[in-house]
């Protein structure tokens, strides 16, 4: 009973969209008990089993056990060459089904074809700056990336997936949804959740039922959802974007300024006859740290300030600042390839670079040496982000104005990738390997490594406006 109340309640706080009857459902049953509803039992089991309501399908039930019912029964029987058939008997769409565990075992996988995806999805609808959203948002983060799902006898995983849409920007879409879902006018509010046949209107009803009416599974399929037109495209796959944050990230721990800071610090722990491999693992770590920071830092205001003029604008920034990073690294794969390193702009200012050498000698000649690398990786990291933060920077915007769902390992990601050619670097010099022939490479190659990385910004540019 506890379970049954649980859903009749859930039910009631989203209400199904009342659109065209979407199946042909008839159900024959045998009852003699006044006081039972078995039409009203078959409509939760028939929820319950495809996530559809039963409400929304052109149903019809006969109870054999009434003259009226045995008589349609009996002709239904002749119709389709059915002997001694058991009760209960339901037909969906032409397919007929004999006795309960028929219903249970084999309807809930023919309901998956009829949504045509096994994924959970959800659509979000908020407004920039908006408190109620801010909690909403929290509710929807914290959604798992997969539910299982239980309709009958049959367990399988759904993939939950979010769409956000700022109302400000897209009110048609939203009108459309309040329509096609029939939300009354008092309801009509942000933040709201759409989702198969249901909706919840309230940061408060959000956060109170979202989570289990998706692991119930009420979201699997779209539902509706599929015949929004105007919605924004889904958020492009969670394997592309980690893909790209990948390349990003290698591309700008490239740059020049990084990997000269850190040649620096490796000739100098070398001569203190310290255990370097742990000094510059102290270095990096904190390097690691600092962009981490950085990233959270800067999403977090993204996604908190983000006005409703932002998002429009982000391609057109994305665009102008990505052109003009561009024109200034092809510069500086010209000017690398001539051999004219002093003609090189995208780089630290001189006065940076000097003050960050004196902070380096300074630090590595300290008897605490561990703490010292440790502060040492990160006020590098800061300077370097003056440096190399553009591509940190586009990256970040493009993600908050696609609605990138997982942001922690984007960020986890970007910096890990950042880090690894000079985890290379150190590899190589601690290994060996003469520093002298290792800086002479960097700058043959310096050319490859601007080329690079105005071919990644150019990719952002195209992801923000065609993805």
């Amino acid at each position: 009973m506890k379970r049954l109340f649980a859903l009749l309640a859930l039910f009631l706080l989203a209400l199904p969209a009342m659109a065209e009857p979407a199946h042909e459902v008839l159900h024959f049953y045998e009852n003699y008990c006044e006081s039972c509803d078995p039409e009203a039992e078959f409509a939760e089991d028939f929820f319950e089993l495809t996530g559809i309501a039963l409400s929304r399908c052109d149903f019809k039930g006969y109870n054999v056990a009434r003259s009226g019912g045995r008589s349609a029964f009996e002709e239904f029987c002749r119709e389709h060459s059915l002997e001694d058939a058991a009760l209960p008997l339901t037909e969906v769409d032409g397919k007929i089904y004999v006795g309960g565990n028929a219903l249970r075992t084999d309807l809930p996988k023919d309901a998956l074809s009829w949504g045509g995806s096994t994924d959970s999805a959800v659509l979000y609808l908020y407004v920039p700056a908006c408190e109620s959203c801010a909690r909403a948002v929290q509710a929807l983060d914290a959604l798992p990336e997969s539910v299982q799902v239980r309709r009958g006898d049959m367990t399988f995983e759904s993939k939950v997936t979010v769409e956000k849409i700022d109302v400000s920007a897209r009110s048609d879409v939203a009108m459309q949804l309040f329509e096609q879902y029939e939300v009354p006018d008092e309801q009509r509010i942000t933040p709201s959740v759409f989702f198969g046949e249901h909706y919840l209107s309230g940061a408060d009803a959000i956060e109170k039922n979202l989570a289990q009416m998706v692991e119930l599974g009420w979201a699997v399929g779209g539902g509706a959802l599929t015949e929004v037109e105007g919605a924004e495209a889904p958020a492009r796959s969670e394997a592309l974007s980690l893909a790209g944050t990948l390349g990003a990230g290698l591309v700008a721990g490239l740059n020049t300024c990084a990997l000269s800071m850190l040649l620096l610090f490796l000739s100098l722990i070398l001569e203190a006859r310290r255990p370097a491999g742990l000094l510059a693992a102290c270095y990096l770590g904190s390097k690691f740290v600092c962009y981490l920071l950085i990233g959270f830092v800067l999403t977090g205001l993204l996604q908190r300030y983000n006005p409703h003029w932002l998002q429009p604008l982000a391609k057109g920034l994305l665009t102008a600042a990505g052109a003009a990073l561009i024109a200034l690294n092809l510069w500086d794969a010209v000017q690398a390839r001539r051999e004219r390193y002093g003609k090189v702009r995208n780089q630290l200012p001189s006065r940076l670079r000097r003050r960050l050498h004196r902070t380096i000698r300074t630090l590595t000649k300290s008897r605490v040496l561990i703490p010292a690398c440790i502060l040492l990786g990160f006020l590098v990291g800061m300077g370097e982000f003056l440096c190399a933060g553009q591509i940190y920077l586009m990256r970040l915007l493009s993600a908050v104005q696609a609605g990138e769902r997982n942001m922690s390992l984007q960020l986890i990601a970007y910096c890990a990738a950042f880090i690894a050619p000079s985890a290379v670097l150190c590899a190589l010099v601690l290994g060996g390997k003469n520093q002298l022939r290792v800086s002479e490479f960097l700058a043959e190659h310096m050319a490859t490594v601007k080329l690079l990385t105005a071919a990644v910004m150019l990719a952002m540019i195209v992801l923000a406006w065609f993805i």
